[in-house]
């Protein structure tokens, strides 16, 4: 028993998740060891200096800064960061008019009348996806008369509002999810987890965050962990390189991603219960896309500064940021989650370029070739194997607890996907590493 107890707990994954539990734990007066498959401690937060310029890869704002555990370490540490909010987004139609005043009203208040009917959702009431429940809603008299009556559309008013709504809700499954509405639950919206007030983000990267959190933690870095071998009293953590860490406990902090691809041999395997959860649990890729170009050709067209830009091609939504004032230079940043944003990994910059321009040109003149472009593939990435969770049809907040319980009080597990409270945010990241340490000790 002596020799389990000087054993260190070994932590898998320098992500957050895996940060904040060892970081927790040393502060526990607990030996921790981390160790990290990349070169590079942050995981799915990665900011890469490009010539005077931090661009984060990964992980780029703090959602609402209210009660924030990532906002307190930031103000503890004196980190810079600039408000960023994009909920005051300006709407193009396909012919290149904004949206007037009166337009967008009905269209927002539109939006806040099926996010209700997503947030509120019966749980007597069953959908195969959000997809058929939205189109349950688009089509229900409810809603007719909702259209009718409050907002006084005729008849082919009421078809084109349904057709951008439609399509909108296919943006929103892309992103805040990651995905297509025929994966995600119709309940997706129920566990929506920011925090309320500004949000945030790093001119010098989001990186400083995991800088700060890694002081003084033992880290080894390439380091791939292939296989886990609990049958013994210490636990036996085997590496590509032929290395064996011994551990008395150890925290499983890697992308759910990597678990689905089963990346790491569990000995004995897992329970099937957990091995069910993974599978149950919606993962999938969001990829941003930076655009540089000489100078601001889209903000002539804006009354007032907005950063979040919307356009409807009459097909599908194009969503931009205007994140100039971030970078001190005319930037904007496409974003893409879904079947999109794995489409993009597949194209050169010319070809995605030759994409969007045609949508661009249907509101702005004289449109310039980029000067710069920079763009992520994280399904292409081994040690991720895609971006963040969401919740897919099937899954439920029971598959989440099952996964997070340890086996045996020796084997623990956190990341963003085991957050009831921000899926897919860094907060939900960092606080499910505090859970892990809190069930450890």
């Amino acid at each position: 028993m002596n020799q389990n107890k000087e054993a260190p707990i070994v932590v898998i994954g320098a992500g957050i998740a895996g940060l904040a539990a060892a970081s927790e734990l040393q502060k526990a007066g607990k030996k921790v060891i981390v160790l990290e498959a990349r070169d590079r401690l942050g995981g799915r937060i990665f900011s890469q200096k490009v010539g005077q310029h931090v661009y984060d890869l990964g992980a780029s704002w703090i959602h609402g800064i209210e009660n924030n555990p990532i906002w307190s370490i930031v103000q503890h540490n004196q980190i810079e960061t600039t408000v960023f909010n994009y909920n005051e987004a300006i709407y193009y139609h396909e012919n290149g008019q904004r949206f007037s005043s009166k337009e967008q009203n009905i269209f927002e208040q539109s939006l806040d009348y099926l996010f209700t009917q997503f947030k509120t959702i019966n749980p007597t009431e069953h959908y195969s996806h959000a997809l058929a429940a939205l189109e349950t809603w688009l089509h229900a008299a409810a809603f007719q008369e909702f259209m009718h009556s409050q907002l006084q559309l005729n008849p082919t008013e009421q078809l084109k509002l349904k057709k951008i709504l439609f399509d909108f809700f296919k943006l929103l499954a892309e992103d805040p999810c990651a995905s297509d509405l025929t994966d995600l639950s119709a309940e997706f919206w129920k566990n929506e987890g920011f925090f309320a007030g500004d949000e945030v983000v790093f001119p010098q990267g989001y990186v400083q965050v995991v800088e700060t959190l890694s002081q003084d933690i033992t880290i080894l870095t390439n380091q791939v962990v292939q296989s886990i071998d609990s049958t013994q009293e210490l636990i036996q953590v085997f590496t590509e390189k032929g290395e064996c860490f011994l551990a008395s406990q150890i925290v499983i902090a890697v992308p759910l991603g990597v678990l689905k691809k089963q990346h790491i041999q569990f000995i004995p395997d897992l329970p099937t219960q957990k091995k069910q959860a993974i599978q149950k649990i919606g993962y999938g890729v969001f990829n941003k896309l930076f655009v540089h170009f000489d100078h601001a050709f889209w903000q002539s067209k804006q009354e007032k500064f907005n950063n979040n830009i919307n356009l409807h091609n009459g097909q599908r939504w194009l969503n931009f940021l205007d994140m100039s004032q971030v970078y001190q230079r005319p930037t904007l940043l496409f974003l893409f989650g879904g079947k999109s944003a794995t489409w993009m990994e597949d194209l050169s910059y010319q070809e995605i370029w030759q994409q969007i321009e045609p949508s661009l040109k249907l509101i702005f003149d004289d449109i310039p070739q980029p000067s710069q472009m920079l763009k992520t593939e994280w399904s292409k990435d081994c040690f991720a194997e895609g971006s963040f969770s969401y919740q897919a049809i099937g899954q439920t907040n029971d598959d989440i607890e099952i996964l997070k319980q340890p086996i045996f009080d020796r084997i623990f597990f956190a990341g963003e996907h085991l957050a009831q409270f921000g899926a897919g945010t860094v907060h939900g990241a960092y606080t499910s590493g505090l859970d892990a340490v809190k069930l450890m000790l």
